[in-house]
């Protein structure tokens, strides 16, 4: 299945970042966050994002949020004690 980003499903709406914030209830901030994987968007906002923009939520890839930890890799490398 194609899937297209949080951004892409908005401007495909034809909405702008700032009247999309508007209709979900947050500020146009915190959504650049969400479409830029800043911060994780939470459930009950994504589904409303995705009536808001007329797509299924299946149909859109959500940015990995890096949470400041390490990646698995980054991690077993920098703990092993061999």
């Amino acid at each position: 299945m194609i899937q297209i980003s949080l951004e892409a499903a908005r401007v495909n709406a034809q909405l702008k970042q700032e009247h999309a914030a508007k209709k979900l209830g947050i500020t146009a901030k915190t959504l650049s966050n969400y479409e830029r994987g800043i911060s994780a968007i939470p459930g009950y906002i994504f589904k409303k994002a995705a009536r808001i923009y007329g797509i299924p939520e299946e149909m859109i890839r959500l940015p990995i949020v890096n949470d400041g930890g390490y990646d698995d890799d980054e991690f077993f490398l920098t703990s092993s004690t061999v």
